[in-house]
């Protein structure tokens, strides 16, 4: 079992929910624009265009609206693969053939029915990583399930995270088992780490 440190965690749980509010402050056509501006760019980065299979996360309403890449992915060939919840802290990459593919998971989260077609994560060369918040070091803050941290080292494929521009921290609390990103996509743009 990872040895988490008290202190970090509650820093982590204080943080979070201040960041969450934020995060679910943001005016909708603020979120719209953003999400369309990140699709116009990613169809245009290189680890994207080059990658035969991505994994990436199924968007809430407060986050990037990610159907729309997932999408674009599906109609140029891609194999796309989403998250599924197995456990708490625990999720697996299973492939899709569309959108209708996705059902409300445990925590009401878009994902596949089951597992049937599961991925190693030795197959995904690229993953599009959800956040709460970020730091331009390539450091997330997520939910607190701990799902992602646990999920990327399974892998050694590029880790891009998807996330507006407003919720860029200048720092953040980190635990030595947290897992950087390579790169950032923002509204504003791609930035390699």
């Amino acid at each position: 079992m990872v040895q988490v440190d008290p202190i970090i965690r509650q820093e982590k749980k204080e943080l979070r929910k201040e960041l969450i509010e934020r995060l679910r402050s943001l005016d909708s056509a603020y979120r719209k624009e953003a999400s369309e501006k990140m699709l116009q760019e990613i169809i245009t980065q290189k680890d994207y265009l080059l990658a035969g299979t991505i994994l990436i996360y199924v968007g809430t309403e407060t986050e990037v609206d990610t159907s729309l890449i997932i999408q674009d992915a599906l109609a140029k060939g891609k194999k796309v693969v989403v998250p599924k919840t197995i456990e708490l802290g625990h999720m697996e990459a299973c492939e899709i053939d569309s959108m209708e593919d996705l059902h409300p998971g445990r925590h009401g989260i878009l994902e596949p029915e089951n597992t049937m077609y599961r991925l190693e994560p030795d197959k995904i060369d690229v993953a599009f990583i959800p956040c709460v918040a970020y730091t331009r070091e390539g450091y997330r803050l997520g939910y607190g399930g701990g799902f992602y941290d646990r999920f990327l080292p399974r892998g050694k494929f590029k880790r891009i995270l998807l996330a507006f521009g407003a919720m860029e921290v200048k720092k953040l609390p980190v635990d030595h088992f947290d897992e950087k990103v390579q790169g950032i996509l923002t509204e504003q743009g791609y930035e390699e780490i």
